[in-house]
């Protein structure tokens, strides 16, 4: 291709990497700054038939990476955390320019991807097999982890970054090979990995990474017979397709899904600490993030008191473009991904006042927040009297609207908690912590933060039930995701 590009100070091309290269395609797609409006790339989309080419040579690659030792792969992958680390600052530019985020919650993101490759480079080498026991006295079983072949990768746009490093640095570690097709609105910071994974020692076509439509790129994973594992995050229409999808050659999927986690706050709460803590949760991102805050329980005699404090949080919080974060200037959240998504969130309130909730607060942006009519912004919106039928509480809000739900009694607010099809994440807040350990094991979720808004973490597995998922990212489980097993029956001599 033609001499590559400089974003932010990272060099590397808009069009998708392919077997060590970037590639031509006349599928373009502009990409804008939510922020501003503004255009940041014109991005070339994968075709079908560079899809195809990007698996067939990811199947090339795995011959050989398989056979990559344990630890010459967990260096890699160390590797890679350390250049994640080095360039952060270039990185996080670049990465709130497409997706929006204040800058320090972008760098925030760059150390948490890192973080990945860091513990799946140590935990590549503790891959192992085991000898079991026949009933033959002669012979013994041997049990083998093997890779589990060609992977396909699906990340979202909220965290576009990080979610694809839970992903691949899973898989590189369990000697898989993949594709990676990132968010159609964020695929900046994924081609921008092309060059530092080259230089971190990954051999050509073991990360393909081609942006596309989902929809085109999505079939093609599923139908082509060499892909063995397609992990998505994304939502519950996406996962049921992709999932449907690969009945027909038996494929694993691991998918982790839309939530509507509790935020329960217990009567002997801490309030000034627990407003804190869940207006930096609600807005993370502003808003648009699986794990947030969905449904807000407060018991009901501490409502008043509790809406005039996390009032009085919110109006000293400061919502502008990401790319004024400094440490002069603390931005607590910046635009939502596109203006359809601001749609989405005002319909959802709408709907929630027509049936009873209020407007208890929203945010005033002003003069020097932002130009009249430019970027995806919202304001961060307070609802009280939300109850569990409205439209609001049954899904995720995916914007930094603050559902308030009263509660009488603490066995009421359990029962109401899991009445959902969703199960991610949850949260409970209070000062006795017998009451919050009972109160967290009898929520239907994946994780519960006690006291806590931000607990996922490399070092321990991630995931939903119900409607929520399956299967694990992170900790040692997330690598069986990438593995399968083999038993060798063995005469002992």
């Amino acid at each position: 291709m033609s001499a590559q590009r400089k974003f932010d100070g990272i060099w590397f091309e808009p069009a998708p990497w392919v077997n060590g290269e970037y590639v031509r395609s006349d599928a373009t797609r502009l990409i804008t700054n939510p922020a501003k409006g503004s255009k940041l790339a014109e991005v070339q989309f994968a075709t079908p038939q560079i899809a195809t080419e990007a698996i067939n040579g990811a199947v090339v690659a795995q011959r050989a990476w398989k056979e990559v030792s344990a630890f010459e792969r967990g260096n890699i992958l160390k590797t890679i955390a350390a250049k994640l680390t080095e360039q952060k600052e270039k990185l996080a530019t670049l990465l709130t320019a497409e997706q929006g985020k204040p800058y320090w919650q972008s760098l925030g993101e760059i150390d948490y991807a890192a973080s990945f490759f860091q513990w799946y480079g140590e935990e590549a080498r503790r891959i192992s097999g085991r000898i079991g026991s026949h009933p033959q006295n002669d012979r013994e079983f041997f049990i083998e982890h093997l890779p589990i072949g060609v992977v396909g990768w699906i990340t979202p746009w909220n965290f576009p970054l990080a979610q694809g490093a839970k992903k691949i640095a899973a898989a590189l570690a369990a000697g898989c090979t993949g594709v990676w097709k990132p968010a159609e609105s964020t695929p900046l910071i994924a081609l921008a990995m092309a060059p530092l994974f080259r230089s971190a020692g990954v051999p050509d076509g073991v990360v393909q990474i081609i942006p596309g439509e989902g929809p085109q790129i999505g079939s093609v994973m599923i139908e082509h017979p060499e892909v063995r594992c397609v992990s998505l995050t994304g939502s519950k229409a996406t996962g049921s397709k992709l999932m449907a999808g690969a009945a027909s050659q038996i494929k694993r999927v691991s998918l982790e899904l839309g939530g509507n986690a509790p935020f329960i706050i217990l009567p002997d709460a801490d309030l000034d600490f627990t407003v804190d803590q869940l207006v930096q949760l609600k807005l993370f991102v502003t808003g648009q993030v699986c794990v947030t805050a969905n449904r807000i329980f407060v018991p009901d005699v501490l409502h008043e008191q509790f809406i005039d404090r996390l009032i009085s949080k919110l109006e000293s919080s400061k919502v502008e473009d990401g790319l004024n974060d400094s440490s002069q200037n603390r931005v607590d959240a910046g635009p939502l991904i596109h203006s359809q998504a601001c749609v989405g969130v005002d319909a959802l309130v709408d709907d929630a006042c027509k049936n009873g909730a209020k407007v208890a607060y929203r945010y005033a942006f002003g003069r020097g927040d932002r130009s009249k009519g430019e970027g995806s912004f919202y304001a961060p919106t307070v609802l009280s009297h939300v109850v569990d039928d409205m439209r609001i509480s049954k899904g995720e809000i995916f914007g930094p609207v603050f559902a308030i739900h009263t509660y009488r009694t603490v066995d009421e607010v359990i029962q109401r908690a899991n009445s959902v099809s969703q199960g991610l994440a949850g949260y409970v807040y209070g000062t006795d912590l017998s009451d919050c350990r009972r109160v967290a094991r009898k929520l239907d979720v994946g994780i519960v933060g006690v006291n806590e808004w931000r607990p996922l973490k490399a070092e321990i597995p991630f995931g939903g039930i119900k409607e929520s998922g399956i299967g694990s990212e992170g900790g040692i489980e997330g690598l069986s995701e990438y593995l399968r097993l083999r038993v060798i029956s063995l005469p002992k001599d």
